[in-house]
This record gives structure tokens, sequence and C-alpha cells, in this order.
């Protein structure tokens, strides 16, 4: 692709932006409260695994929690691929009114479901249900998102206001974790097997209709408002037209998520398992560690983000695989000492390369595609790579770790993930700038 013409950012329009920051907001905000009612899982997986599948082995209950959480995954391109119909057909304000509400009432359902000692195996089966659900929510939620704060953002400040997705998105699982910390600590374990699992998932109902009337209260992107007005844009299949026309593009895009994906569930979901089933650490303190830890990614990210207006998100995501590839087997090391302050220790260094990676993936997945497929686009490559990256990540660490007995699997799959992002990315993606409006197309 030839190098796109340099032009001058257009003079500031006060209006334009008060409704930018006003819509990453609102926007960010539904990310929130997306990602810690689909977080929440993962947090009191070990209760859960208890409570649904009980067994005289643990690890048994644990691998058939993980693959319950699994199958939200699964369903994500499905959802990615109905909510970006609505996003890139109907609007972006559509789409996430559409994904909060569905994502809010799944958890508001699991919050309320009757246990396998109340129903027997019904009771997983409608657990998998529901967490299908919230899967195929997921899947539309990023894509929406990410195009909508992407199509209000000022050119020259475009990474740091998409950076704010993942960087809330990192609040709505420390939020999860810390209620998880708070219920381990504060509920008996008895009790917290009986009703107190529930409560975390309980909080998602308030959460998502204050959302709801915040996302119903917002305008549309303009550059979608824009691109509805020429029918050839807004008519056909968004998903065909991805498909026939844009393969390429969006191949990039998955193997780009799958890292990130990879990073995420392992480094801030899989972690708290980790410490309380394998390297003995209690449930409570287990969840004040990974609270801690994502808390300062939440912070790091948007600095990263930064960093991405002044030299590219081709060079953050590089740095961010480098940084996995050195720092993360001295971490997990670190982890596993048995003290809760290196363990706290080891996964803020863990952070870095994470940070790095959430900000470059988000700023860089809207930009490749056209604004009458973006929304489709970045939702279906992101759902793709969450399949393999989220679903697969925790399920097959935690299986490699009971056959081999080898604490530091987790830690071989990130630098394995990194070697591959960097050859994708130095592959692939081409270096950006933040002075055209084309600049960050990534083809």
């Amino acid at each position: 692709m030839a190098q796109a013409s340099q032009l001058t950012a257009p003079a500031v329009d006060p209006q334009r932006q008060r409704k930018a920051k006003k819509a990453t907001g609102v926007a960010a905000f539904g990310t929130f409260i997306e990602y810690y009612d689909f977080s929440v899982f993962g947090y009191v997986a070990a209760t859960i695994a208890v409570v649904f599948f009980p067994s005289d082995d643990p690890v048994a209950g644990l691998l058939n929690t993980f693959l319950i959480f699994g199958t939200a995954f699964i369903v994500r391109p499905l959802g990615a691929i109905f909510f970006g119909w609505i996003g890139d057909r109907m609007g972006r304000r559509t789409s996430l009114v559409g994904s909060i509400l569905l994502m809010s009432a799944a958890a508001g359902f699991i919050a309320a479901l009757p246990t396998y000692a109340q129903i027997g195996i019904w009771a997983p089966i409608l657990l998998g249900v529901l967490r299908m659900l919230q899967g195929f929510s997921a899947g539309g939620e990023i894509g929406g998102a990410a195009s909508y704060i992407r199509e209000w953002a000022p050119i020259e400040r475009r990474n740091l206001y998409i950076s704010f997705i993942p960087s809330i998105a990192v609040l709505g699982k420390g939020s999860a974790a810390g209620l998880a910390a708070l219920a381990a600590t504060l509920v008996p374990a008895e009790a917290m097997e009986s009703w107190g699992w529930r409560i975390p998932f309980m909080i998602a109902v308030p959460l998502g209709i204050l959302c709801l009337i915040m996302r119903l209260k917002i305008e549309d992107s303009p550059e979608f408002t824009a691109s509805a007005t020429t029918a050839k844009e807004t008519t056909g299949s968004p998903f065909g037209r991805l498909i026939g026309e844009h393969r390429k593009p969006l191949t990039k895009v998955f193997f780009i998520s799958l890292v990130q994906n990879m990073g995420t569930y392992i480094g801030t979901v899989y972690v708290a398992v980790y410490f309380s089933t394998v390297l003995g650490y209690t449930k409570a303190e287990a969840s004040y560690i990974v609270l801690i830890a994502v808390v300062a990614a939440a912070f790091l990210i948007p600095l990263a983000g930064q960093l991405g207006n002044r030299i590219g998100a081709k060079r953050v995501l590089v740095s961010s695989y480098l940084f996995y590839i050195v720092v993360t087997i001295p971490s997990f090391m670190l982890m596993n000492n048995g003290s809760v302050a290196l363990a706290m220790v080891g996964l803020l260094i863990g952070m870095v390369p994470y940070a790095l990676c959430q900000a470059g993936t988000y700023a860089s997945m809207p930009e490749f595609f056209p604004v009458e497929v973006r929304h489709t686009g970045v939702a279906f490559g992101h759902s793709v790579g969450a399949v393999i990256g989220g679903a697969g990540g925790p399920y097959f660490a935690t299986w490699m770790i009971d056959a081999t007995g080898n604490t530091l699997v987790p830690a071989y799959m990130l630098v394995v993930f990194g070697v591959m992002g960097l050859a994708v990315v130095l592959g692939a993606v081409r270096t950006n700038t933040t002075t055209s409006s084309t600049s960050h197309l990534y083809r």
C-alpha cells in the first residue's frame, strides 16, 4: 500500500471534542460492565466447580468449569456477526445498547440459578447456556466500542482514546476480582458455596440498567452517520463483504487478537485460579494479588496509548511482544516462591507487556477496515482470536500443569505466543504515524 499523504490536522471543534469525550466515556463504561460480567465467572471458578460439578477430583471439577467458561468464547464469533450486522447496518449505538442489555440479563440469571444439589444435571446445562449468551454479547461489544470511539476520536489522539477500552475493561475485571476477594474474606467457605458466589453476579443488574440509560442518550458516530447516507455502503451483508473483500486484514486482526487474548486470560483471569489451586495461596490472597495487578494495568494502558500517539501502534505491539518474551518466565518464577509479596511483584512485572499489548491491539484493529464493515471486522477478528486465546488458554494451562507437574507452563505459553505475535506484526504491519486520517491503516 502506498504511503498515505501527510495532511494537516483539522482545527479543534469544541462541541465535537465534548461529544467525543462523552462518547468515549459512555462506550468505555459499558465495556467496564461487560468485562465485569464476563470475567467474574473466572474469579469464582474454584467455587463454581464445587457448586455445579461436585467431584472427588478437584482438578476434574475445575476442568469442567473451564469448559463452561470456554463455551462463552465458542459463540463469540456468532455474536460478532450478529452485532456486527446491527452495528454496520443500523448504527454503532444500537449495537452497543443491545450488547449491554444481553450481557447484564445473562449475569442476573446466573445469580439466580439453582445448583447441582437442587436440580441435578440441569444446573451445569443452564449455566452453560447463560454463559454462551454472555459470550454472544461479548462478541459484539469490542467491535462496537472500538469502532464507535475510533470514529469519534481526534486523529492525533486516537490511540489514547481507544486505549480507554482495554483500560476500563481491566478495571471491570479488577472489580470482579475485588468483589471475589471481599466475598472470600468476609463470607465463610460453606456460605460462599451456598450463596456468596451469587453476589458478584447480582451486581450486574443495576450496573446494566445504568449503562443502558446512558447508551440510549448518546449520538451515533459522525463517520457512520455520514456513510449511512450512501446506499452502496449500507447495503448487503457486512460479513459477506468482509469475507469477500477483506480477508487479508481480517487474518492480521485474528493473529494480533489471538496473542492479546492469550495474555489477557492467562495473565489476568486464569492467574487467580493458578494462585489458589496450583501454588497454594488462599482464595482471598489470590484475589487481592490479581486485583492490585489489574488496577495497576488499568493505569498503564492509557500511558501505552499515549505512547502510541507518539510512536505508532506497531512499535507499541513490537515492544509488548519483546517484553513478553523477556520477562514472563522470571515473573512467574517470582510467583512460584510462596511469598504473597513476591507473587505480587511478579504479576506486576507481567502487567507491563500486558498493558502495551492491550493498547497496541485495540488501536490497530479498527484501522484495518473501512467504515461499512469496521464493526463486523473488528468484532469477528477479535472474537475468533478469543476462541483460541481466551477459551483454550486457561483450559490448556490447567491440563498441562496437571499432566506435567510443571507450574511454569503458563509462562512458556505466553513466551511462545509473544514470539508468534512478533513474527506476525513485523511481517505484516507497517509503522503508522498520526498525521492523516488514513495513516493508521496497517494493510
